[in-house]
């Protein structure tokens, strides 16, 4: 559908636009050459910036009341609101940022998946929390995946398997997982329409001079902020 992508928006930033999306809220992801104080100044978040701890779990919870930045919520890995002004951020260097838009009810979600997320069904969790917690009818959402590691670059063990079925192919005699096509799948099943699903196309590995990328780097890599907002 023309008007759904990903691209450049400020410095450092780039953005989600949809229907509907662009004049309700601000959500992307910065890139290499913007940092936590880079973000606040430049997406001027008035209720502040709320962070989850990210254990790689499937923990999604619901917060309306402002945290401080060095005091993440703990045990999540998704955040969820419908406070104007919070921006919420998730840290990422390979694993998926998915933002989640409800323009009916103006809820905003964003989680961290990764391959324990994904298995732990992180965001059919997610669906259950916004459609229980603020009645979002699946039908009715958006859905921004961004810059998170391909199959291109993504090898896997054995164990991958029986864990994402035939998500795990084989490429160049190497074996290979799409957790891009196992988050869609779950979010189809969950009700999203495929065309409201808007990925990125991005590759953390495969970019060097734009993301960051734990494969490509080690664990000392720096982490990519995602952020959705409200606007004011």
């Amino acid at each position: 559908m023309a008007g759904n992508e990903f691209r450049p928006w400020r410095p450092g930033l780039w953005r989600f636009a949809f229907p509907r999306m662009s004049h309700g809220v601000a959500a992307g992801i910065t890139d290499r050459s913007c940092d936590v104080e880079g973000l606040r100044m430049r997406l001027a978040a008035p209720a502040g910036l709320a962070f989850a701890a990210q254990p790689h779990g499937a923990s999604v919870a619901a917060l309306e009341v402002p945290r401080a930045p060095a005091d993440p919520l703990p045990g999540c890995d998704g955040l969820t609101t419908r406070t104007p002004g919070l921006a919420l951020i998730i840290r990422s260097a390979d694993c998926l940022p998915i933002v989640f838009w409800d323009p009916i009810q103006r809820v905003v979600g964003l989680i961290h998946a990764g391959w324990r997320g994904l298995t732990a069904q992180l965001p059919l969790r997610a669906l259950s929390l916004l459609r229980h917690v603020y009645h979002s009818d699946p039908a009715h959402l958006w859905i921004g995946i961004g810059p998170a590691i391909r199959p291109c670059c993504y090898g896997v063990g054995r164990e991958f398997l029986p864990r994402f079925g035939r998500f795990v192919s084989t490429r160049r005699g190497r074996r290979v997982c799409d957790l891009i096509g196992y988050a869609t799948q779950q979010l189809l099943a969950g009700g999203v329409p495929r065309a409201q699903v808007v990925d990125s196309g991005r590759c953390t590995a495969c970019e060097p001079a734009r993301w960051y990328s734990v494969r490509r780097e080690g664990e000392g890599s720096g982490r990519l902020l995602s952020f959705v907002m409200i606007r004011p």
